[in-house]
């Protein structure tokens, strides 16, 4: 009989190897480098990525990720084929404008729309009444289409770092309409940038729609300024709260560096004049800005000159002059951060702690950082970093990073060879009781990214949920069929420890064992005499089983 008490063993054995020294479990998977690198670099080694890289190479593999672009065409099919359930009631808004009820699978249209097509979702004005869960449907589309990007997209290290930028630079999609309505725009700016210059990325991020509702620049206007953006611009986007000074200089002649020009962290004095540098960088959205003078209706990034501060400013010591160009303030605040030695050693370490370790070794850090610097103009500086960091023989350290929520999740879809169209997005409603909100997360520091987070009693329980409904058809979230590659010569016992060598190949021969005794059924009989129901049910535990194993849970 199959209990939670034996996945809850399963799950505190992975948790105990991820102490050090690391237990044999785990060290022997380093032994495998190709399975190491799939499990840090993409959603999970599935048996497809492992022949891939078994074939180039890993170098070439490496090099090969980075030249694939962002979208493959079986990928464009996969999306242009899903559909996504929208399901309202009958309604009326205050100005009378009603609506009936709809409950129909919709493609997912707004991925490639043009924010002009869009803006008319973000309109409350008269004649424009429509049900809630329209106007946020473009974000809701994403939120699809992101489990089927990182389970089926043969760009995987793109996505993982669209992941990870998401993360670094984030926009809760739910936070209102404005947010929502341009988030497929913002997310493809991400993903098409990801292994691009930084200071375009920066700048992209400045001016989508969505930072700027999200973060309330859209709005800023000369004094007072919203410090929101510029707050988060330095403290989560660049230097990094670790620079944040305030605690140790009054003045800002004191902070090292400043009467020079290039002051080595921020004082809130910089966050005010960082802000008034954005006043003005708003939004097409056709709002009142002056007397018989509108916004354009483009969905786009608007610049309000009548808005901007145009009086001299002083940002980490360097001096701004008055009545500048349209723009030049900030433009030239993300000149400055963008080429700022604490940028480069707080963005290497963010990295490093996403692909390797939580506390990764400073000489790399080090090592990422000059290279960051170096090729601060190269239209590639992200790959030229990045690749510093997994050809270092650092990175052939053993797996200590736990996979967070999705990540588990789509590793689990990807060695089952499950399809996700999720036309309800059951998995989403899921993965919030671990912790994880896909393109909804309150707070713009993004999901935290160590194993403390994500060890807590809540999120562990939930992974042993994932790991046991996930592939389950009833619970709606992915389609696999596991007795469909049934072999008729095949043992039950091959038959399980099959599938579970799809995640964790060391201990699949012990898990099939243990499951052809806790299902009834003899190990050496043809795995064909058994029901397809039986089949099912046996192989999806194989898996579970698998996934909380040290193996797979840790990357």
């Amino acid at each position: 009989m199959i209990t939670r008490r034996m996945f809850h063993t399963r799950l505190l054995a992975a948790l105990a190897a991820t102490s050090l020294p690391l237990g044999p479990a785990a060290q022997a998977a380093v032994a495998d480098l190709d399975r190491l690198w799939l499990n840090r670099l993409t959603f999970g080694a599935s048996p497809v990525a492992l022949a891939e890289i078994a074939t180039l190479g890993r170098a070439n593999w490496l090099e090969w990720q980075f030249g694939l672009p962002s979208t493959d065409a079986p990928l464009v099919t996969r999306l242009g084929a899903a559909r996504l359930r929208i399901y309202y009631e009958a309604g009326e808004d205050e100005d009378g404008n009603s609506w009936p009820a709809l409950d129909e699978l919709r493609p997912l249209s707004s991925l490639l729309a043009g924010p002009d097509s869009l803006m008319r979702l973000a309109d409350w004005g008269p004649g424009k009444g429509m049900d809630y869960s329209e106007r946020v449907r473009p974000a809701q589309e994403v939120i699809a289409a992101s489990l089927i990007r990182a389970t089926h997209g043969q760009a995987q290290l793109r996505e993982m770092m669209t992941q990870f930028w998401h993360d670094h630079f984030n926009v809760n999609s739910a936070k209102d309409e404005t947010t929502a309505v341009y988030f497929a725009g913002f997310d493809g700016a991400l993903r098409t940038r990801a292994f691009g210059n930084f200071r375009d990325l920066l700048g992209v991020v400045a001016r989508s729609p969505s930072m700027l509702y999200y973060l309330n620049n859209a709005d800023s206007i000369a004094s007072p300024a919203n410090e929101n953006y510029a707050r988060e611009l330095l403290e989560l986007h660049t230097l990094g709260a670790g620079n944040y000074l305030n605690d140790r200089y009054s003045d800002w002649k004191d902070v090292p560096g400043a009467l020079q020009g290039q002051a080595e962290g921020f004082l809130d004095l910089d966050v005010y004049e960082v802000a008034r540098a954005f006043t003005g960088w708003s939004v097409g959205d056709g709002r009142w800005l002056d007397e018989g003078v509108d916004a354009p209706r483009t969905g786009r990034f608007n610049y309000v000159d009548r808005w901007h501060d145009p009086y001299q400013k002083r940002i980490l010591g360097a001096e701004f002059p008055p009545n500048r160009g349209p723009m030049e303030d900030g433009d030239d605040v993300l000149d400055m951060l963008a080429a700022h030695p604490g940028t480069a050693r707080f963005l290497c370490t963010k990295l490093a702690r996403r692909f390797l370790a939580d506390d990764p070794p400073p000489t790399l850090v080090e090592r990422m950082a000059a290279e960051f610097l170096a090729a601060a103009a190269a239209p590639d500086q992200i790959a030229r970093t990045l690749r510093v960091l997994v050809l270092s023989h650092e990175f052939e350290a053993p797996a200590s990073k736990i996979r967070r929520p999705f990540e588990f999740l789509a590793g689990l879809c990807r060695a089952a060879g499950a399809e996700i169209d999720s036309p309800e997005l059951a998995w989403n409603w899921e993965l919030p009781k671990a912790g994880w909100r896909q393109h909804e997360f309150g707070p713009p520091t993004g999901h935290p990214d160590r194993l403390d987070a994500w060890t807590g009693a809540s999120s562990l329980n939930r992974l042993v949920e994932l790991a046991l409904y996930a592939l389950d058809p009833g619970a709606g979230m992915v389609k696999v069929d596991l007795a469909a590659s049934l072999n008729p010569a095949e043992s039950t016992k091959a038959f399980l420890a099959r599938h579970a060598a799809t995640l964790a190949p060391d201990a699949a021969e012990g898990i099939a064992a243990e499951l052809a005794l806790a299902f009834e059924l003899d190990p050496g009989s043809p795995a064909g005499d058994h029901g397809a129901d039986v089949l099912r049910d046996a192989g999806a535990t194989a898996i579970a089983f698998a996934a909380l194993t040290p193996e797979f849970l840790l990357r």
